[in-house]
């Protein structure tokens, strides 16, 4: 929680006019933040410490990934269709995850 009000106290008004980058960034984290949580029991002497730097990483991936996502959904939006772009986008996310979980279940 602390890490996600210090991030959007400092970065908060970067992330509107560099949503790509900021929308990238957020993604390397997010990749980060979920290597740090396959890593985390392989060391038992740093576990907290390694799931709390997780934790801090993927708050950040929160307020970066929805700030971003807001305003890239605004750019889509051509005709005043915000909710009907943002809807469809939610769609095809939970979509591809499906076809992720379908696919894992296989292999």
């Amino acid at each position: 929680m602390i890490g996600r009000i210090v991030f959007a106290w400092l970065k908060g008004t970067d992330l509107d006019c560099n949503a790509k980058k900021w929308r990238l960034v957020a993604d390397i984290l997010n990749d980060i933040a979920l290597c740090l949580d396959l890593l985390a029991p392989i060391f038992p002497v740093l576990f907290m410490t390694i799931i709390c730097a997780s934790s801090v990483t993927k708050s950040i991936v929160g307020v970066a990934g929805g700030a971003t996502r807001a305003a890239i959904v605004q750019h889509q939006a051509r005709r005043d269709n915000m909710a009907d772009v943002s809807a469809k986008d939610g769609s095809q996310e939970t979509m591809v995850n499906l076809a992720g979980l379908i696919v894992g279940l296989i292999l």
